[in-house]
């Protein structure tokens, strides 16, 4: 769920925008009425709807590595497709030094006890400190 739609927030309005208030006081005859009417400008209009649904289309597209499905898993992504000029070329592997400062810690934890009675983790977290840098 898009953070403008869990907030019940316009797009505009987590940019800044602040909605256009009109108070207009009405008189009888010269004298001041006690009352006035106080006229909000609409904060969702067609284009912010539409600029939340596109956002949530855009997030829904994303696939777990980061790239749109619609492009991953299209023709022109097939690498046999020759006359295509869409491919990918995976790297790697990178580490991520903090996750695996984590696992290690575990499994350290881990090995503090016989094969055949290990520990019960649940709800267990670790911590990971940065050093140095």
């Amino acid at each position: 769920m898009a953070l403008a739609e869990r907030m019940r927030v316009s797009p505009r309005r987590l940019a800044g925008w602040e909605p256009k208030e009109t108070t207009e006081y009405f008189d009888a005859d010269g004298l001041l009425v006690f009352r006035s009417v106080t006229t909000r400008e609409a904060e969702w209009d067609m284009e912010q709807v539409d600029m939340l649904l596109a956002a949530q289309a855009f997030k829904a597209d994303i696939g777990p590595h980061g790239h749109l499905l619609s492009k991953a898993t299209s023709p022109e992504a097939d690498p046999m497709n020759y006359r295509s000029s869409l491919g990918y070329v995976g790297h790697g592997p990178f580490w991520d030094y903090a996750k695996k400062a984590e696992l290690d810690r575990i499994d350290a934890y881990k090995s503090q006890f016989p094969k055949d009675s290990p520990p019960n983790l649940n709800g267990a977290y670790f911590t990971v400190e940065e050093i140095g840098g």
